[in-house]
């Protein structure tokens, strides 16, 4: 929130840890800003409820990431392209024991790599900043 509004989208910070993307999450915070403007729900709230697991999950997929060596990232990329990579690459966005497990030592590991430095919000609530993962 930014005052009494509502902030969406890559500004609030809503974007993908592992490979950028953050139409995703425009889309769905923008909607979840309109459910919240009409119906008078928090808007932290549906946020934290239906984003927070996949920004989690993005999170921990990125330390993953740069944990594996190069020869564990051939081998995963030759397995993806053998399949239905939509189904495969939409499975590493919800939320799995594994990403649960790993989360608090990615959190540590990405450390201040999660802080915006360009947020210059008024009395900063947006999601790298205040680290609203927590």
């Amino acid at each position: 929130m930014q005052g009494k509004r509502p902030v969406i989208g890559e500004q609030a910070g809503f974007q993908d840890a592992l490979a950028g993307f953050g139409m995703g999450y425009a889309l769905r915070s923008g909607q979840l800003a309109a459910q919240s403007i009409l119906t008078g729900a928090a808007y932290e709230t549906l946020w934290r409820r239906d984003l927070r697991p996949m920004l989690r999950t993005g999170i921990s997929n990125r330390c993953l990431y740069e944990l594996a060596n190069e020869r564990l990232r051939r081998w995963a990329l030759n397995r993806l392209s053998r399949t239905d990579a939509g189904r495969k690459l939409g499975s590493l966005y919800r939320p799995s024991l594994l990403t649960q497990l790993v989360y608090p030592v990615a959190r540590w590991r990405l450390g201040k790599a999660l802080n915006d430095p360009s947020c210059d919000h008024e009395n900063c609530t947006c999601v790298w900043c205040q680290h609203g993962l927590g």
